[in-house]
């Protein structure tokens, strides 16, 4: 695996553990006591005790919506079992779960339950067909699309039913998850991206003052590398049988490239 594939962001585990990232931050990183003393967070701990801590904790920064770059930490597996022994009563025990899902899921897609071309942020949604899920482009990219690009004030805005979708579900996570190979998540909806709208999106940031800045080139080759493994160009022969000859009418065969963008004709030959 990759190291994204690897590590959740400190921003999803405080999620997950249902803190304030400040907090989890807090208990990685030290705090100032009332007394004016540093405390000791876990990263230094272990750090003091001769711990590989990027085995655990590996530093990075992430950029608020105010564009302001700020520290964050990649968490591993190993990291996250950390802190879930840290963490007691129910909301332990509910960290746990969310973040062995987590994993598990992402372990999942690399192991070939998915066809072998498809990245791992492209799933299969059945009737939905390919699609990259808002959560996913977030991880990637560090990149909020919910209600900033998708809102209606922006002229470049993705736009829902043909861009991008949600959906509801009303039964378990685990019957989803049965159903479709991927967890729903915690949130009421489940927010995704036709594979048109993921090339709508790069465009739109690239676009943006802003979040223009935010975008590696690292992070976008790889989800557009991504889309274009698994779309493609596919080719097709369209052929009408000839007619009696009596008739004067001929074969016409038409050779096509079908891709996102519709039907582009490349060849038409008359016999």
């Amino acid at each position: 695996m990759t190291e994204l594939e690897q590590t959740l962001t400190s921003i999803e585990v405080a999620e997950l553990l249902e803190v304030e990232h400040w907090q989890l931050l807090r208990k990685l990183s030290g705090r100032t006591g009332r007394n004016g003393k540093h405390i000791k967070g876990y990263i230094e701990i272990l750090g003091d005790n001769q711990v590989v801590v990027s085995d655990f904790f590996k530093k990075s920064t992430y950029f608020t919506e105010q564009n302001k770059e700020m520290p964050c930490y990649k968490i591993t597996k190993k990291g996250c079992e950390f802190l879930a022994n840290k963490f007691t009563g129910e909301k332990g025990v509910l960290f746990t779960a969310r973040y062995i899902n987590r994993f598990h899921e992402m372990e999942d897609i690399l192991k070939g339950q998915q066809e072998p071309e498809m990245p791992w942020f492209i799933r299969d949604f059945k009737e939905e067909g390919k699609i990259m899920l808002f959560r996913d482009f977030k991880a990637i990219t560090g990149i909020e699309l919910c209600g900033v690009y998708t809102a209606w004030k922006r002229p470049d805005r993705l736009v829902g039913g043909l861009d991008y979708n949600g959906c509801g579900w009303k039964c378990d996570n685990e019957k989803f998850k049965a159903k479709y190979g991927f967890d729903f998540g915690e949130g009421p909806t489940l927010d995704y991206l036709y594979l048109r709208g993921i090339r709508k999106a790069i465009r739109a940031i690239e676009n943006d003052m802003k979040d223009r800045k935010r975008l590696s080139a690292d992070a976008k080759k790889l989800i557009l590398d991504g889309v274009e493994n698994v779309e493609g160009k596919k080719k097709t022969s369209l052929s009408i049988p000839k007619s009696n000859a009596a008739t004067g009418q001929k074969q016409i065969q038409i050779t096509l490239i079908l891709n996102q963008d519709g039907i582009e004709t490349k060849k038409m030959v008359m016999q």
